[in-house]
């Protein structure tokens, strides 16, 4: 059954396609397309809150315990559900850890305020600073986040897809900015990658340990993780040095990499 008079009026002239009709059979499809979108669109608002109780349960669980050792009877007892409504709404038990996963990467996006002094090239006493402070508010908002992306390296391979789509082009953006700091002479001559990939070492490393092996408690450890903490030794270590020479063991060293 047509769904409408452009379907009639189009089908009506198939043998003879002028440019008018032609838009005709454009605009059918359009609309027959608008319609799809509405259908598909239209998402109860119970299942909806099923599924973020299901993803915020698995979340919890999978970081707590990983991937294997978590259940789906256990994700849906604590989400209050039976496992066959979970089964429902993700038919593999990866597809709920992935889930689970993306929930927590969505939340990573850098503050306005950051994106802007990255695309402008601020000097690096401007920018350092607040990555620091990006980096350290991921590390502490979201610990959840932490121990996904432990149990998505060490037990589910197929998460990294998802890893490198969400979190590649912040690292991409921070690699461009040292790339053209160090063009411009701002930074001394340093992979971009190395930069980045060290800067975010140094704060996440240093803030895991420090809470693993130090009996630093509330300011003690606020004090410890200010990004002031780390931006004096970066901008030490970043800054161009014109009387830097390298010792003759350097060349060796150097030599033997």
């Amino acid at each position: 059954m047509p769904n409408s008079f452009l379907d009639k009026h189009c089908s009506s002239s198939a043998q003879v396609r002028s440019p008018a009709i032609e838009e005709c059979s454009e605009i059918a499809t359009s609309v027959n397309s608008a319609k799809a979108r509405l259908m598909i669109g239209k998402k109860s608002p119970e299942r909806s809150v099923t599924e973020v109780r299901l993803v915020e349960a698995a979340a919890q669980l999978f970081a707590r315990h990983g991937f294997k050792a978590t259940t789906t009877r256990e994700i849906a007892q604590l989400a209050a559900l039976n496992e066959a409504t979970l089964f429902r709404y993700f038919p593999r038990k990866p597809d709920l850890f992935l889930a689970a996963l993306e929930s927590h990467l969505n939340r990573v996006k850098f503050s306005h305020d950051l994106q802007t002094s990255l695309v402008n090239d601020d000097d690096p006493e401007v920018v350092l600073p607040k990555l620091v402070a990006f980096f350290l508010n991921v590390l502490n908002s979201q610990p959840e986040l932490r121990s996904l992306l432990h149990v998505a390296g060490f037990e589910l391979p197929e998460a990294q897809k998802l890893i490198r789509e969400h979190l590649s082009p912040i690292f991409d953006t921070v690699c461009a900015y040292f790339k053209r700091s160090s063009a411009r002479e701002a930074i001394c001559k340093i992979d971009p990658q190395l930069a980045a990939f060290g800067l975010l070492g140094a704060v996440s490393v240093h803030h895991l340990l420090r809470v693993a092996f130090t009996s630093q408690e509330g300011s003690q450890a606020v004090a410890a993780d200010r990004p002031e903490t780390y931006v004096s030794l970066w901008l030490h270590g970043l800054m161009p040095h014109s009387n830097f020479t390298m010792d003759p063991c350097d060349d060796a060293v150097s030599a033997s990499i």
